[in-house]
């Protein structure tokens, strides 16, 4: 087994702002390394600030690090030329948090999961490309019928399946899933998930899986780190982690995790 994506010492400051600019550069990630395995899930855990979004946007290559290396598939992610850089956006896509944001509200379904088809110039023509969404849609419990309807006719859970449905459309290696199912019913949450890693199966795809839940985090991923004030502060297996956690931080986003029963920290998932 070898590493898909590798994250090497990452760092990034944000500008101070306003007209004097007198306050000191903002420290976000500071000094961040990983690897994600092929075909497996790294969680990268964390609560709110903790720099973890901002990793995943500079391992998309959305963001420029300080300093610091990505590399992606054995190639530097920030040396890339425009058709290298395009090339990557079809290796590598993302599903955000909010699936009512993500969906261009003006573009059918049909529009959204053929668009990047055509950009990554996949399928011969026009039915070609309708019938891989089609067959996208089915892969995500979804029927072939909705391809002309807009995302407001959907729930939320629904959406966030055709927004997988559409990173799924050109074929990637790797997935960064950012909050993936938190805007979602805890119900929803499992089937979600299930789906995410029946997909990952079936398609033998690598996860960077950015989230604040552990619980979510015991179910999907391999490999933890564990993110606060731009730092890793633990890492190690999913048993590791929530069995022998060495940090109190640690331990206090795993006591944070709703259960009626303290030792039932297991998420059960729902049917997809």
């Amino acid at each position: 087994m070898s590493a898909i994506l590798q994250i090497e010492n990452l760092r990034k400051e944000f500008g101070a702002r306003g007209f004097l600019k007198k306050s000191a550069p903002k420290l976000a990630v500071d000094d961040v390394s990983f690897e994600v395995q092929e075909g497996q899930t790294l969680a990268l855990v964390g609560e709110s600030g903790s720099g973890k979004s901002t990793v995943g946007l500079m391992a998309l290559g959305l963001l420029a690090p300080t300093s610091g290396k990505v590399i992606f598939d054995g190639k530097s992610v920030t040396d890339l030329n425009s058709t290298e850089r395009l090339a990557l956006r079809r290796k590598i896509q993302v599903v955000f948090q909010d699936p009512y944001g993500s969906l261009n509200g003006r573009m059918t379904i049909r529009e959204a999961l053929t668009e990047g088809m055509m950009i990554h110039r996949l399928g011969a023509n026009t039915r070609e490309r309708e019938e891989r969404a089609a067959h996208l849609l089915a892969d995500v419990g979804m029927e072939p019928e909705v391809l002309n309807r807009y995302p407001h006719e959907f729930s939320g859970g629904q959406r966030q399946r055709v927004a997988i449905a559409r990173a799924l459309s050109v074929e990637p290696k790797f997935m960064v899933l950012d909050e993936p199912t938190s805007a979602l019913d805890v119900s929803v949450q499992s089937q979600v998930l299930n789906l995410l890693r029946r997909l990952q199966r079936e398609r033998s795809l690598s996860f960077l899986f950015i989230t604040h839940n552990l619980a979510v985090v015991e179910y999907m991923a391999d490999t933890v780190c564990v993110m606060s004030q731009g730092k890793i502060v633990e890492r190690g297996s999913v048993e590791k982690i929530f069995d022998t956690p060495e940090q109190d931080y640690t331990r206090k986003l795993l006591s944070s995790i709703p259960s009626t029963d303290p030792d039932a920290r297991r998420l059960t998932p729902a049917k997809s």
